[in-house]
């Protein structure tokens, strides 16, 4: 062994308690602590996957073919891209926080997505979720047929691009529970997304539970 070798910075830390797992980070500036199911530090421990943590995250299962993550975006200010025809339009939209599940195929492309707005930052087991009132979305799930599915080794980074970065085309569907077409709905709220406009489909439990 060379002198070189015996100091070697720390990447990853585990903990395990009573009644969590802890897995820390140290790759970045600073430590970084996420609380981890079995399963994810088993998928983190596994050679032929990688599981990274990231802010936002709430859990990631395979199945050797495909890896789900479930994740948060906060609240925040949107850009809704969409063609109606050839022409492309922007529209302003104030989305609430976000719950978005993503599958990722082994080419590391974006497979499937489904998204539900909250009423409350913090994805629990009896949160409410809500449709939300984008262009090809049916219910929870993202109509991809039509869209650029990124890929980045940057999970959350491909994700946010592929839902607010590439063009929807824009079908007239309706949505909130006023069935307006989209560029109706935003006209009408004046670019907002009041909670009583949108159509409950769902709670927490639903999709929590996809960690187990």
């Amino acid at each position: 062994m060379s002198p070189t070798s015996n100091v070697q910075k720390q990447l990853y830390g585990i903990g395990i308690f009573e009644e969590e797992i802890i897995l820390s980070d140290f790759t970045g500036d600073g430590e970084k602590r996420f609380a981890v199911s079995r399963e994810q530090l088993m998928a983190f421990c596994r050679s032929e996957v990688t599981f990274r943590p990231f802010p936002g995250l709430l859990w990631m299962k395979t199945d050797g073919a495909t890896n789900t993550y479930l994740l948060q975006l906060p609240a925040a200010q949107r850009t809704i891209l969409y063609r109606m025809g050839k022409k492309l339009t922007a529209k302003r939209l104030h989305l609430p926080p976000l719950a978005v599940e993503a599958k990722f195929s082994a080419d590391r492309t974006i497979s499937g997505i489904n998204l539900w707005g909250l009423a409350r930052g913090t994805l629990k087991s009896d949160s409410v979720l809500y449709e939300l009132p984008l262009p090809n979305l049916n219910g929870s799930r993202l109509c991809l047929g039509s869209t650029e599915k990124a890929s980045d080794s940057d999970i959350r980074s491909a994700v946010e691009k592929t839902i607010f970065d590439t063009p929807f085309n824009h079908h007239n569907y309706l949505v909130g529970t006023s069935n307006l077409p989209f560029h109706e709905y935003v006209k009408k709220h004046k670019g907002r997304v009041p909670l009583s406009s949108l159509k409950r489909i769902g709670i927490g439990c639903d999709i929590l539970g996809g960690a187990q």
